[in-house]
């Protein structure tokens, strides 16, 4: 039920309330101030008749001639039925009355019995009281001290229902047509006092489904109100306001974020590429000393297409691609990286420790497990300290191959292992796109990649399956 509906009932429900409570009030106001004008009326009329009787009883109390002025009399008094009227004698009998039924003596009627006790007691000629059927009214009929009897009048209460049903069904008919234009009324007013509010409504709809360009005129002008209408819109003009504030940010923060994300990637491309060049140039360096010897000349040119293959294959990791095509994976290859990495360990004066098992290639390619090895042995030498060790285990064993990279550095920091393999995360200072890298290389090859802590330093397994990259998972937790 909307709220428009649920003012219009209420303001329904206490405008019936107050007609029905205004009725109420006016006709029994009405009802009381009709029977109190019809009892004086009566009693003045009682009083009157008195007097006009008093000859006619003197005179021998023709029945005829006061039967007339019985029936006079009665029909005088207004009622949709006639009264009963009796002319009491001094002993209280009725001596004449204008209906066949006798009127009640003061033992059957106490209501009469009081009012002739209240005549006899003296100081009033007249005397009026209610009962249960009405009201009854009686006077002396007397003159000069000489009292003949008594006048009785039995006004019926069917009188007094029929005047107050006919006020009721005229303040019935007015309450109705009262509530009906309150009614009326009162949806105007709902409709009027509502329509701010649903023209907010229609401008949170249009914000909460992204506008936050949208213009509400009349929201604006009920700003300028100072009611609890005005409040909300005043509210809502300042939520509006930052949401639009924080909408520019974050499009400000989402281009800085891009270009930084740029700049990385480039310096990031730029590392992983340097690497391998590092190496070539040594290579290079080394033909230029020793290039006579043919065996040097035919090993600086299977460097240098190495190399050049795993510049190529960098590339192809950063762009996440599904597989790299290689050739298999051989002891040259491996030997390669040992080349590769001598400058940088020699640097730091470290001492290198190279276990190596493989004695045949392997069904595993070999750019990307030189990939994998070259980015796990340039974060050990980096991590280990000057004059410290580094160690690289190569063990193929049940259908998978083992890798291990140590280093006696400080260890990682157990806030950062959550974040070791997310790109840009570096904890050394790098560009943080080495273990990420060699992460989406272990994953494309169907292996598992752990970072274990070790007494003093780090230990980096990865586990490789041979030919079979759909059981990877199983056979490297077995192995494990």
């Amino acid at each position: 039920m909307g709220y428009r509906l649920r003012m219009t009932l209420a303001f329904g429900l206490l405008a019936l309330l107050s007609v029905v409570l205004l009725t109420l009030l006016l006709l029994t106001t009405s009802y009381r101030e009709f029977k109190a004008d019809r009892m004086m009326s009566v009693e003045r009329m009682t009083s009157c008749f008195a007097g006009n009787i008093y000859w006619d009883m003197q005179a021998g109390g023709d029945p005829r001639r006061m039967a007339e002025s019985l029936n006079r009399f009665a029909s005088g008094i207004p009622a949709p039925t006639p009264p009963e009227v009796r002319v009491l004698d001094d002993l209280r009998h009725t001596q004449i009355g204008n209906r066949a039924v006798l009127a009640p003596d003061a033992q059957t009627a106490p209501e009469l019995g009081l009012l002739l006790a209240r005549l006899d007691a003296g100081g009033t000629n007249v005397a009026t009281a209610e009962t249960a059927s009405g009201f009854v009214s009686a006077a002396r009929v007397e003159r000069d001290g000489l009292r003949l009897g008594t006048v009785w009048v039995d006004y019926p209460l069917v009188s007094l229902q029929g005047h107050f049903f006919s006020l009721f069904e005229a303040a019935l008919s007015y309450g109705v047509s009262l509530l009906l234009v309150l009614l009326f009324l009162g949806w105007l007013l709902g409709r009027r006092l509502m329509q701010p509010i649903a023209n907010l409504r229609q401008c949170m709809q249009r914000v909460g489904q992204g506008d936050l360009d949208v213009q509400c005129d009349v929201v604006r002008n009920a700003v300028r109100s100072q009611d609890e209408i005005g409040d909300l819109t005043r509210g809502f003009e300042e939520m509006l306001a930052s949401l639009r504030d924080k909408q520019r940010m974050e499009q400000e923060m989402m281009r800085s974020e891009r270009l930084a994300a740029i700049g990385q990637v480039a310096a990031g491309v730029a590392h992983e590429i340097n690497n391998p060049l590092g190496g070539m140039l040594n290579a290079i360096n080394t033909f230029k000393r020793h290039g006579d010897d043919p065996k040097v000349a035919e090993s600086t040119l299977n460097l240098l297409e190495r190399g050049l293959r795993q510049i190529q294959n960098t590339v192809q990791a950063l762009l996440v691609q599904a597989r790299v095509e290689a050739y298999p994976l051989g002891v040259a290859d491996l030997d390669d990286l040992r080349t590769l990495v001598q400058a940088e360990v020699r640097k730091k004066s470290l001492h290198l420790e190279w276990q190596c098992l493989l004695a045949d290639r392997v069904a595993l390619p070999s750019t990307a497990v030189r990939q994998i090895l070259i980015n796990l042995l340039l974060n050990a030498i980096e991590a280990a300290p000057q004059g410290g060790q580094v160690t690289m285990r190569c063990v193929p064993q049940d259908g998978q191959l083992q890798l291990r990279v140590e280093d006696n550095g400080p260890g990682i920091d157990p806030a950062q292992r959550s974040a070791l393999f997310a790109p840009f995360f570096s904890g050394a200072g790098g560009h943080g796109l080495g273990l990420w890298v060699t992460n989406q290389t272990v994953q494309q090859l169907g292996g598992r990649i752990e970072i274990i802590d070790l007494p003093q330093g780090t230990a980096v397994s990865v586990c490789l399956p041979l030919g079979h990259e759909e059981s990877a998972a199983a056979m490297c937790a077995s192995a494990s």
